[in-house]
């Protein structure tokens, strides 16, 4: 069907969030992540187009390797050098809310990166609609998620 942007998204953070509401596992976080903001970010970096799905497998490592580990594999085995990897190193490891997103649009690289601004504007949006459904207690915006988007 045809739906609003990050409708059926912030649907699925809902009834995740009820779900484990239900189960009564005690505290959680649901961390989400844009895919066209990672384009951005990293085209925003200095990475060749080509490399972005490379970068993104790499970076997706960072919840459970160091910076230093991922950075290492990023420009050893991925070819991204070591200015960019320095540079992606300053976005991912950022987490927040809204707030984060606002403060990214004004970014001195990404706002002037189309695909950034509209991952940015699409985590805005979520986050709006996650605390309509009164779950932005339980979402966080972490940049260095990149699987599963």
């Amino acid at each position: 069907g045809a739906y609003d942007p990050m409708v059926p998204d912030a649907e699925c953070l809902k009834v995740v969030s009820e779900i484990l509401d239900a189960l009564n596992i005690g505290n959680y976080v649901l961390k989400v992540n844009h895919r066209r903001l990672l384009d951005g970010m990293f085209e925003a970096c200095g990475v060749p187009a080509e490399n972005f799905r490379a970068t993104c497998s790499t970076v997706d490592k960072l919840d459970k390797s160091p910076w230093e580990e991922v950075r290492t594999e990023m420009i050893n085995e991925k070819g991204v050098s070591p200015d960019a990897a320095d540079r992606i190193g300053e976005y991912v490891r950022l987490h927040g809310g809204t707030e984060l997103a606002e403060k990214l649009l004004k970014d001195e690289k990404l706002s002037k990166t189309k695909a950034a601004i509209e991952g940015l504007e699409g985590i805005k949006l979520l986050l709006y609609y996650c605390e309509l459904f009164g779950i932005k207690d339980k979402i966080l915006f972490d940049l260095s998620l990149a699987r599963g988007l």
